[in-house]
């Protein structure tokens, strides 16, 4: 957030959250060369849409229709755009937020009589080591810290912007990729092994991050009421998703050093669960290998995540606001809907999309465990 006359958050969210009954909301376009260093303007886009989505492989995209006689001069091989949410505060003065940086796709052309616009799809850094593989081995030796490791490969790619948490994990035995593997499945695999999240690229196209935490343990980042100052849509949709589940959950770790093998089991006996091997009166396993988890511990707190995660349903819930640009990754909704819900709910936000209009509403999705 670019806040240069220092508003007080309570501020900023007032005006964010239309208080004062109105808000003036405002966009900008900056063109990047490669290096993300800013090379100028785009006046001439008429229309634009960010999304993210926290299952995709490449988190955060979008999308932009641009009048080609207004804007020539971009390079689509090599530039980027970076949108701008500009909000205008009482004073005159505006903060702004970074919506994400963004690599362009081959655009396609669209004439109609004299106006001839482009209609370009974008992604996020993600995309960079999605299409990057390795031209020959690449080997990492015993010993090397994992996040040392996935620096690595990231560099390799030319990605020098990382903010990945430090961990005193380290690879229990000698690693090398083949020729053609991506890049991206490389990190990531590193990344699960030492239960990381997923590699993800932010607003300002930083690679990050961080030990996996579970939905039910995030604080909450956004509070949204349909009691007072409400900028919620009156149209909710909420559903719950059952499906069935195993209830035994065995996970073996193999090429440990010495040709060590670790075995974890959750087993789900829990009488409170309709699906557990109590209730159902019979074990439905979930078996899997994984190769260089680092020690018992380890394995035993990935094997409960994914126990935690595949012995539940979700209730989803799915509403529009006004547009909120500060919105990231695996942001945490406390959502007081009483003409939904009895008593505020906490859920997950998986994925949401903004038109970039000043008008324009916001769509969020998000989901709550329900133990099963």
């Amino acid at each position: 957030m670019n806040n240069p006359r220092n508003y007080p958050q309570a501020a900023i969210e007032a005006q964010l959250r239309l208080t004062t009954g109105a808000r003036k909301v405002t966009f900008r376009y900056d063109l990047l060369n490669r290096n993300d260093i800013r090379i100028g303007s785009l006046d001439g886009i008429t229309q634009a849409n960010v999304s993210y989505g926290a299952f995709r492989v490449i988190k955060r995209s979008a999308s932009f229709t641009l009048n080609e006689y207004q804007q020539q001069e971009i390079n689509y091989l090599s530039d980027q755009i970076q949108p701008w949410f500009v909000l205008h505060m009482p004073d005159g003065g505006t903060v702004e937020w970074s919506l994400g940086i963004f690599l362009l796709e081959s655009p396609a052309r669209t004439v109609n009589g004299c106006i001839s616009t482009r209609d370009i799809g974008a992604y996020d850094k993600t995309i960079i080591v999605e299409q990057d593989k390795f031209v020959r081995g690449f080997f990492i030796e015993k010993g090397t810290n994992y996040v040392t490791a996935v620096t690595r490969i990231l560099n390799t790619a030319g990605i020098t912007k990382i903010n990945i948490t430090e961990t005193n994990h380290v690879l229990p035995s000698d690693r090398e990729y083949r020729i053609g593997t991506k890049k991206h499945l490389a990190i990531n695999e590193l990344l699960r092994e030492i239960n990381f999240s997923s590699l993800r690229f932010d607003e300002y196209g930083v690679a990050r991050s961080e030990p996996y935490i579970t939905p039910s343990q995030r604080d909450i980042t956004h509070t949204y009421s349909t009691i007072k100052d409400s900028i919620v849509t009156p149209s909710l949709i909420e559903r719950l998703e059952l499906s069935d589940r195993p209830n035994v959950f065995i996970r073996v770790a193999l090429n440990l050093e010495n040709d060590e093998e670790l075995t974890s089991v959750f087993v789900n006996d829990d009488v409170g669960s309709p699906i557990s091997t109590v209730n159902r009166g019979r074990q439905i396993p979930n078996y899997e290998t994984i190769d260089n988890i680092t020690s018992q511990q380890m394995l035993d707190e990935f094997v409960r995540r994914i126990a935690v995660e595949s012995t539940s349903a979700y209730t989803h819930l799915s509403f529009g606001t006004a547009l909120m640009p500060t919105h990231g990754n695996a942001e945490t909704l406390l959502c007081i809907f009483p003409d939904v819900f009895n008593s505020p709910l906490k859920f997950h936000e998986t994925s949401w999309e903004m038109p970039l209009v000043h008008d324009g509403i916001m769509k969020h999705e998000a989901r709550k465990v329900v133990r099963i």
